[in-house]
C-alpha cells in the first residue's frame, strides 16, 4: 500500500519539524539540515510505494531522515575535510553532541550507511538496540553485532563509542 500526494503532504505537516531537528543533529548546520528535510520529503513523494502499511510513518520518516543527513555529511566530508574541526556551530553545541558529530565525520569514509545509521542512534539519539533494531526493521541481536564491529573500527582510527 502506498501513499498518496495528500498521505505525504499530512506526514510533512506533522513531521518536518522533527525533521529537521534530527538532521541538525547529524549535520549540524541549519541550512543543511532545511536541504536535508526538503530531499526527505522528496524522497518519500518519489518511493511512497515502499511504505509498508504495518510500519509506523515515523519509523518510515526516520529511517529515511537518517539516511539523507548521514549522505550529507559524507558529501560534506568530501567537499569539506576539515569542516568537523573547523565548523564553529559545532562548538555552541553540547560536548557529547560535538564528539558524535565529529566521530561520524571521521567514520563517513569507513562505515557503510546502515552503520553509520547505528552510530548516529547511539550517539546522537541515545536510543537502545531494540529502538534501533525497530527503526532499522533489523534484530536486536544483529544491532548488538554491528556494534561490535563498529568499535572494533573506532578504536583503530584511536577513538572510543
Amino acid at each position: 500500500m502506498g501513499l498518496g500526494r495528500d498521505d505525504i503532504a499530512a506526514l510533512f505537516d506533522r513531521y518536518a519539524p522533527i525533521v529537521h531537528r534530527r538532521a541538525l543533529l547529524i549535520v549540524g548546520r541549519d541550512a543543511d539540515a532545511w536541504d536535508v528535510v526538503q530531499e526527505v520529503f522528496e524522497r518519500m513523494l518519489k518511493s511512497s510505494d515502499a511504505f509498508r502499511a504495518e510500519a509506523r510513518p515515523m519509523t518510515w520518516v526516520y529511517r529515511i531522515t537518517t539516511n539523507v543527513a548521514l549522505n550529507a555529511v559524507r558529501a560534506r566530508g568530501l567537499r569539506e575535510p576539515q569542516a568537523a574541526q573547523s565548523d564553529p556551530s559545532f562548538a555552541a553545541d553540547l560536548a557529547r553532541t560535538v564528539e558524535a558529530r565529529q566521530l561520524l565525520q571521521r567514520l563517513s569514509t569507513q562505515l557503510d550507511e546502515r552503520e553509520l545509521a547505528v552510530v548516529a542512534m547511539t550517539t546522537l539519539d541515545g536510543l537502545t538496540q531494540e529502538e534501533i533494531a525497530d527503526i532499522l526493521g533489523l534484530s536486536r541481536k544483529t544491532i548488538n553485532r554491528d556494534l561490535d564491529a563498529i568499535r572494533g573500527k573506532v578504536v583503530a582510527l584511536g577513538g572510543t563509542l
